[in-house]
């Protein structure tokens, strides 16, 4: 039933928390979700788990929230997240892409600096 994944140490301090529990059909969707970015053209450079599943704290009608870094993306936002929601809805409609460019990933976005200190990184597993 769950997963046991292992936090990648992003920046920050993370505590003494060295593991998370993700249900692993989450796991396995958010895994399928980044693959069809791949597969649809967009270099995925980095993606991360945040929110309620990555805090552990997740219920009935949590989303699932996604950060995808990438060189491909432009500057609106608004339009890269539709495209992303296009390819996320056809997995799961509880996957929430949040798109940032390469350049725009840093600290001194608020979210970006939440994602660093609590996201987990989904690349390394």
């Amino acid at each position: 039933m769950y997963g046991t994944i292992h936090l990648c140490a992003i920046e920050g301090n993370h505590g003494d928390h060295t593991m998370a529990q993700i249900d692993d059909e989450v796991l396995s969707k958010v895994r399928t979700f980044i693959r069809k970015l791949k597969e649809n053209g967009i270099a995925v450079e980095s993606a991360y788990l945040f929110g309620s599943y990555a805090s552990n704290h997740a219920g009935r009608w949590s989303d699932i929230d996604v950060a995808v870094v990438s060189p491909d993306f432009s500057a609106d936002r608004f339009d890269e997240r539709l495209r992303l929601m296009k390819l996320s809805t056809e997995i799961d409609n509880r996957i929430e892409p949040v798109p940032f460019h390469s350049d725009a990933f840093n600290d001194t976005d608020p979210l970006v600096d939440e994602i660093k200190k609590s996201g987990i990184s989904l690349l390394t597993y």
